[in-house]
């Protein structure tokens, strides 16, 4: 048989998740995870109120690819993007970079100023993807504490004892309460 070529065509298309979306979902994004806890969480965002708008990339009417977008209870204006997945097969075809502009839209459209991402240090392909995408790096320091296992901490925590005074007086290296109402150490 002789080499062919063949000219396929087709649509992707972008669009607000629904509730039947789910097995799709776990089947071409998700398989790692058991349907139920698709389904659990695809629900969960389609609540109203939840913040969270998560777009699907279509093809031929199965979503092959998706993407969310958490608004901050704290500042609207700030988004997390997070959950993009697509399906393999449809990874060269640049379904990743319409859902990040779908994204982009539907943050714009509710208000946000900031899209977010967190990502591992290790992950350098995706940092570079995101960065392709527009992403910078913020400048932020996480700091750490590895704590001693949970039965040494309980220990710990009997031998502790905590006295409380209800006198107005601070002393030095106590928390307290700044003009606006937050708590701060003072140096000690």
């Amino acid at each position: 048989m002789a080499n062919q070529d063949f000219n396929l065509t087709g649509a992707i298309k972008v669009r607000s998740a629904e509730e039947n979306d789910a097995p799709h979902l776990h089947a071409y994004c998700f398989p790692e995870k058991t349907r139920e806890q698709v389904t659990e969480e695809l629900t969960a965002d389609l609540e109203t109120g939840s913040g969270t708008y998560r777009l699907v990339a279509e093809a031929s009417g199965y979503p092959i690819g998706q993407v969310t977008v958490k608004q901050s209870p704290i500042n609207p204006e700030i988004a997390q993007v997070g959950n993009l997945a697509v399906a393999g097969p449809f990874r060269q075809l640049g379904v990743a970079d319409h859902l990040m502009r779908a994204a982009e839209a539907t943050a714009t459209s509710n208000g946000v100023k900031s899209l977010e991402v967190e990502l591992a240090p290790s992950e350098a392909s995706v940092i570079q993807r995101y960065k392709d995408w527009g992403f910078t790096e913020k400048p932020v320091v996480v700091l750490q504490k590895m704590l001693e296992a949970e039965a040494e901490a309980e220990d710990a925590e009997d031998a502790i004892e905590v006295e409380v005074d209800d006198t107005d007086e601070i002393m030095e290296g106590e928390v307290s309460e700044n003009g606006d109402g937050q708590t701060s150490l003072l140096d000690t």
